[in-house]
């Protein structure tokens, strides 16, 4: 059997972001930061369950989408009144944040657990 890893950059996000994003009811993703470079391609989706706040911290997680990220803009609440608890996840309005632009949505056919970890990580992922 033939093995074939490969290493990703990844986001860990709470559930059930990912599978919201996978039935397209989630395009945007808000964050209190931006990433380092964009357009930022094939990015691994890890869904965890405990929000993590502090740069040690870390969950379990399941990889299960490969995105791109194609553009960041402001959070505004112009959009944010306009936007379905399914892409603000009851998060409330503040400024500061951003909106990542979620493109290319590629499902894990197979999720993988992991680990999640907090901002921008490698996963080393088997594919298959």
């Amino acid at each position: 059997v033939t093995r074939f890893i490969m290493k990703f950059q990844a986001l860990s996000i709470l559930k059930p972001a990912v599978i919201n994003i996978l039935d397209g009811k989630k395009v945007f993703e808000i964050r209190s930061w931006t990433p380092p470079t964009i357009p930022l391609y094939n990015v691994v989706l890890v869904q965890n369950e405990k929000y993590l706040v502090s740069p040690e911290d870390e969950d379990d997680g399941l990889a299960m989408a490969i995105v791109d990220f194609t553009s960041v803009s402001p959070w505004t609440k112009e959009i944010f009144l306009k936007q379905k608890i399914s892409t603000t996840m009851n998060k409330q309005w503040m400024p500061g944040y951003f909106l990542w632009r979620i493109e290319n949505v590629r499902k894990i056919d197979k999720p993988k657990l992991c680990r999640a970890k907090k901002g921008i990580y490698f996963l080393d992922l088997e594919l298959n």
